[in-house]
């Protein structure tokens, strides 16, 4: 080997000594700082894990506020993506409690008692990657703990899932602060009293209710009148055809008391106690001048 290629290899291997001895410079001096590596995979998972508790009380909703804002009109656009503590299922995790967020609002045909109020709206919840129905006395009044907290995120990260941005929570809070800051009109006093008054057990005036139901009732039935009034007269009704046969002729009186043995004629004998007196000899007479026909001729006493 010539002394070039000597002097080449020395160099190289001065060179790679140099970048050995600079690397291993550079770590030692983040493990002293304590700050090694950072994997852009692991980047998204260690920013899920470091989600504050804080931030997603900010929009959890308690059992108490749920029921005071049940029969509101702004109920659903409110609480649709907030979070709630709920008792959970064979379906969303083992644990007797989660944190799942509030897909939608759903009515039933089922009403329930809901704290002091009744209602029949039900909640769309999701846990991750699992969505459930539920009834609002499911939710706890109770806020969650921190295990329940590293649990719904430990879900998320296993299901792909992302935690609610900054942003979201400050639109989601913004709205509950406007909720709770609701200017109530008129049209919002009706919505209340008429959806208390649907979930009702038993109406409060039970006479009042009764002349409702009267009035609503015949006012019913007038339209029902004048609706089958309208479809009779737009009815075409057929011609009526003379029927070509001819009624029969009626027998006459002559006709009839002339002796037939083949008509029928009342046989109930006459009960008679007496002729002597004329009034009742001459109903006899006529009696039997109806039954037996004219002619009957009354003999003469000597």
């Amino acid at each position: 080997m010539s002394s070039v290629a000597k002097r080449k290899s020395l160099v190289a291997s001065a060179a790679s000594a140099a970048s050995g001895r600079s690397a291993g410079m550079k770590w030692k001096r983040q493990v002293e700082h304590d700050k090694r590596p950072e994997n852009k995979k692991a980047h998204g998972k260690m920013t899920q894990a470091a989600f504050p508790r804080e931030d997603l009380k900010r929009i959890c909703l308690s059992f108490k506020r749920l029921e005071k804002w049940c029969h509101m009109p702004f109920f659903a656009t409110t609480v649709t993506g907030c979070f709630v503590r709920v008792v959970t299922g064979a379906s969303i995790s083992d644990p007797p409690h989660c944190v799942a967020e509030i897909v939608s609002v759903m009515e039933t045909k089922n009403i329930y008692q809901f704290g002091s109020k009744r209602t029949n709206l039900v909640f769309k919840l999701r846990h991750a990657s699992k969505d459930q129905i539920v009834t609002l006395r499911s939710v706890s009044n109770q806020e969650f703990t921190t295990s329940e907290l590293m649990q719904w995120k430990l879900a998320m990260m296993a299901a792909g899932k992302k935690v609610p941005t900054p942003e979201i929570i400050a639109s989601r809070e913004k709205s509950i602060q406007e909720a709770l800051d609701h200017t109530f009109t008129q049209g919002d006093f009706d919505f209340i009293v008429a959806k208390k008054n649907q979930f009702r057990a038993a109406p409060l005036n039970v006479a009042k209710r009764k002349l409702q139901l009267l009035d609503k009732q015949s006012e019913l039935t007038q339209q029902t009148q004048l609706r089958t009034t309208e479809r009779c007269l737009k009815i075409a009704f057929p011609p009526i055809v003379k029927s070509r046969k001819r009624p029969a002729p009626k027998a006459t009186t002559e006709e009839y008391h002339i002796m037939d043995p083949f008509t029928r004629r009342r046989t109930r004998p006459i009960m008679v106690t007496s002729l002597k007196k004329e009034s009742v000899r001459t109903a006899v007479y006529s009696e039997m001048d109806l039954r037996y026909g004219p002619g009957f001729q009354p003999e003469e006493e000597d």
